[in-house]
């Protein structure tokens, strides 16, 4: 553990002669050997939220209740850019091994006396009634008593949460135990289950751990609305039905991040920070991405015709746009989120639109940058990913490469977007003092500037007002 982190753990010792004990996610993160642990979970007897108060005080920290009837407490402690937090509970039941068998999985039912760690140092003192510290070692959740699902069915996708963030596997049993209980996802709020679902969508390999959710039958309840893609394989390429498509999609999100460095080294950097921006808690924008990724097919069904056995889509890109906003407000997402993964969805054949022989034009790439705006990075990711996922089942000669295209907008949109929308050679008041009055026609005139700045036939402001002037 952080030398600074058992610096605090002691002062808080000297605040009570109770038995005080590190429980649950610390000590599992202990055991897998992980230093820099940010979360620790603090149980004692009785009287712990008194006891966070003061300790909040003396360590310069803010104190609040996360849970005021169960007297579950928060102790956060900044510093700088970073926080620790410090949960703290009261035993729920006699003792810390009748505390221990209500939590969820082995893992997470560990105790560790910390008045003996920070004396040795050491795991030693390791409270361990349901052999967590096996299933560590072995990669294994396994859930403490079956009913332990019933006690809170968020359980059931946190299952796949701790298999997606700690790279672990379910055990055969408990996978069992949540199949039979899949429906009972249902239940808890649609805030809770968000959560869980985009702290998968966080991490890699979004498309396997997508999988799992499926083949627990969890998927089918979280988001219904993909279940008239299973089984749907229309034209020769769909060899998958559509929803295989769609996990496939989601795994090669990963695939061409990893090779941006490749590809596209002098945008790569700016790519990866800008795909750690959030659009709201938990959810920054590599797994909004991922999330488009899932939805990004979910109208071909409603759109399939089939004229003489030339098989289309017809607008599915504009129906499902449309339709993920209900998926969205459903699960109580942001509007920023719901913002972006409609776009998303609603702009993800551009690229292969664009994608013609002799590149894009400089007009077709600003005006797709311009209806993308701050998501034209996704919308390339989407769109490549979208095309790996094709690739698998189409004749070499029939795939179209977009690795070209994409790195001709991403230089365009670094180069030239980005600059011509932060610094505009001209405004609306501009257009004003030429006695143009605002309208539809006032708009069209300013995008046109910076269409115009973006492509370099106007390179100033003079030039700029030069153009104008020909307008009146």
């Amino acid at each position: 553990m952080n030398p600074s982190t058992r610096t605090l753990l002691s002062q808080l010792l000297t605040l009570s002669s109770q038995d005080v004990y590190l429980v649950g996610g610390s000590v599992r993160d202990l055991v897998i050997g992980r230093n820099d642990i940010k979360d620790i979970d603090v149980l004692m007897p009785a009287g712990s939220e008194a006891i966070a108060r003061v300790f909040a005080g003396r360590i310069g920290g803010s104190f609040f209740f996360l849970d005021e009837t169960r007297k579950i407490s928060r102790v956060v402690k900044r510093n700088g850019h970073e926080s620790l937090h410090f949960d703290f509970t009261n035993f729920e039941g006699p003792d810390v091994q009748t505390d221990l068998g209500r939590r969820d999985f082995t893992i997470n039912a560990m105790a560790l006396d910390l008045r003996e760690f920070i004396a040795r140092g050491s795991l030693g003192g390791l409270i361990d009634p349901f052999h967590g510290m096996r299933d560590v070692h072995d990669k294994l959740i396994r859930v403490t008593r079956p009913d332990v699902l019933d006690d809170d069915p968020l359980r059931l996708i946190r299952a796949v949460r701790f298999c997606a963030t700690l790279g672990f596997a379910i055990e055969d049993l408990t996978s069992e135990h949540i199949r039979q209980r899949a429906k009972r996802i249902a239940g808890p709020s649609p805030e809770r289950v968000r959560d869980e679902l985009f702290l998968i969508l966080s991490e890699k390999q979004a498309g396997k751990n997508l999988l799992l959710l499926d083949s627990l039958g969890l998927l089918p309840v979280i988001l219904p609305e993909l279940e008239p893609l299973r089984g749907f394989t229309p034209g020769m390429y769909h060899v998958h039905d559509v929803l295989t498509h769609s996990f496939k999609t989601a795994g090669y999100i990963d695939t061409v991040l990893d090779e941006l460095g490749d590809f596209f080294p002098a945008y790569a950097g700016s790519v990866r920070t800008h795909l750690e921006e959030h659009l709201e808690p938990l959810v920054p924008r590599i797994a909004a991405s991922r999330f488009a990724s899932l939805l990004h097919d979910m109208a071909k069904p409603d759109t399939f015709t089939n004229a003489d056995g030339h098989i289309r889509f017809y607008g599915h890109d504009n129906l499902g746009s449309e339709k993920c906003q209900f998926v969205c407000r459903r699960l109580r997402l942001s509007r920023n989120t719901e913002a972006l993964v409609s776009r998303l969805i609603k702009f993800h054949m551009r690229l292969f639109n664009l994608s013609t022989p002799g590149g894009p034009s400089r007009n077709a790439m600003y005006r797709y940058c311009r209806d993308l705006g701050d998501a034209l990075p996704e919308s390339l990711l989407l769109a490549q990913a979208d095309a790996r996922a094709t690739s698998e089942i189409m004749p070499k000669e029939k795939f179209m490469d977009t690795r070209k295209s994409m790195a001709s907008v991403l230089e365009y949109y670094y180069t030239k977007f980005l600059k011509a929308e932060a610094a505009p050679l001209v405004t609306g008041n501009d257009l004003i003092r030429l006695g143009l009055a605002p309208g539809p026609r006032f708009r069209e005139i300013l995008e046109e500037m910076k269409e115009r700045q973006a492509e370099g036939v106007v390179r100033n402001r003079q030039e700029a007002l030069a153009y104008l002037e020909q307008l009146k």
